[in-house]
């Protein structure tokens, strides 16, 4: 399932926020869909579904602009199966994604058979406001996260958040960066021990996360 949202995450990262005139100064862009006919009937609240990629598309859409509620009408599957499709998009999406891993503390759901299509009405409990979700900072690589951390604790940054579309090194990677920058920030390696390690979070928490959260303070 991991290959199936790599193309969306891409898209998304480019839909949202660029970079600003500070390095920590940045802004957030509503999400919007590919084509306007992704829309059901020009209602921004409901999204259209022709296959199940769709549906996590389409649920990640209105996670990805911290809707509370959607809806998303599915023109695939029968009848038998909407109920298992709908959970594991869901599932996907909040356990797969980055944004969903990072943002979401729970997706509720109903499902309704109308003539032609399912209605999945959904409702979106985030752990993060949306305050938080705006200082997300994009970058194209890891590579950028040690001038990004410096930046973060020159400012006096509680932490900083980077989506990162490709992975030059491994988690282990990142957290050495982030000692690096940590010690060079306290004086260097002969400095002593270091007053509170930074903490360092993957979202989601697997080999191949897309968000690094850290935590300074």
């Amino acid at each position: 399932m991991k290959k199936r949202i790599l193309l969306l995450a891409a898209a998304l990262c480019l839909l949202l926020s660029g970079c600003g005139g500070g390095l920590l100064e940045r802004e957030w862009s509503s999400v919007t869909p590919h084509s306007a006919g992704y829309w059901e009937n020009g209602d921004k609240d409901t999204l259209r579904a022709d296959s199940y990629q769709d549906a996590v598309n389409a649920i990640l859409m209105l996670v990805a602009n911290h809707a509370e509620r959607g809806v998303v009408r599915c023109y695939f599957g029968s009848d038998a199966e909407y109920a298992e499709l709908a959970a594991e998009a869901c599932n996907e999406v909040q356990q797969e994604t980055d944004l969903g891993a990072y943002l979401l503390d729970y997706i509720t759901y109903a499902g309704t058979d109308e003539r032609g299509f399912y209605e999945l009405s959904l409702s979106f409990g985030y752990r993060r406001t949306a305050e938080e979700q705006e200082g997300i900072i994009n970058a194209t690589s890891t590579e950028a996260i040690p001038d990004l951390l410096r930046a973060a604790a020159a400012e006096g940054a509680d932490r900083l958040v980077v989506r990162v579309s490709y992975f030059s090194t491994d988690r282990a990677g990142v957290e050495q960066m982030v000692r690096d920058v940590q010690e060079e920030k306290d004086g260097g390696r002969d400095a002593g021990i270091l007053a509170a390690p930074w903490q360092v979070s993957f979202y989601p928490d697997t080999d191949e996360p897309g968000i690094v959260e850290i935590t300074l303070k």
